[in-house]
């Protein structure tokens, strides 16, 4: 019986298709596991967040948190970071022109990366804040800091994630604004910040 080109061409591509679904088919689904040691970690975070501090007249203030990380994998459930966090607000303009610039809280800590599951972690950091703002010639604010965070891989690879995290870190500094203690010592205030990112990491 003869068959037209047509017909001889559409029955091959229908054959194709086929074996292109028994090979997609074969392809192992990739399921999330914890990752090997020894591997380095490097990722940033953008999103939003506030800034407060526990001095009197003090509001919170909104800004756009940055961050960046890098470290090692020194376990399947832990890894050794480093990280740069920074929250900044846009200061309003007065009519003096007085408090013009970006305040900036800055968080540089070392810490860890727990892994609970391949898709849920937390992280705990200490190290070195300061606070300034940028058209502020006195100089830094700067203090001990620490930080704590919970996120999540909605974006779990084998080799990089999609990271969802909220975060809060605070820095004890001087309070400039306060007159010493009776005790003589300096006063002292807690500056805080707090945020949620959305970021991606290599690993």
């Amino acid at each position: 019986m003869a068959v037209s080109p047509g017909a001889a061409l559409a029955h091959g591509e229908a054959e194709e298709a086929e074996d292109g679904d028994e090979i997609a088919a074969l392809e192992p689904v990739y399921v999330a596991e914890l990752r090997l040691p020894g591997r380095l970690v490097i990722g940033f975070d953008f999103g939003i967040g506030f800034i407060d501090a526990t001095c009197d007249g003090c509001s919170p203030v909104g800004g756009l948190s940055l961050d960046g990380f890098a470290g090692v994998q020194v376990a399947r459930r832990v890894a050794l970071l480093t990280e740069v966090w920074t929250i900044n607000h846009l200061l309003p303009t007065d009519d003096d022109g007085d408090r013009e610039g970006i305040a900036i809280h800055a968080l540089n800590t070392a810490g860890a990366r727990v892994w609970l599951t391949p898709r849920l972690w937390l992280q705990a950091g200490a190290g070195l804040g300061w606070f300034n703002i940028t058209a502020d010639r006195d100089g830094f604010l700067v203090g001990p800091t620490a930080m704590i965070a919970v996120g999540g891989e909605p974006g779990h690879k084998r080799c990089s994630g999609i990271d969802l995290s909220l975060r809060i870190g605070g820095t004890r500094v001087r309070d400039e604004s306060g007159a010493d203690d009776d005790s003589g010592g300096a006063s002292h205030m807690l500056l805080y910040s707090a945020t949620a990112v959305v970021g991606y990491h290599w690993n």
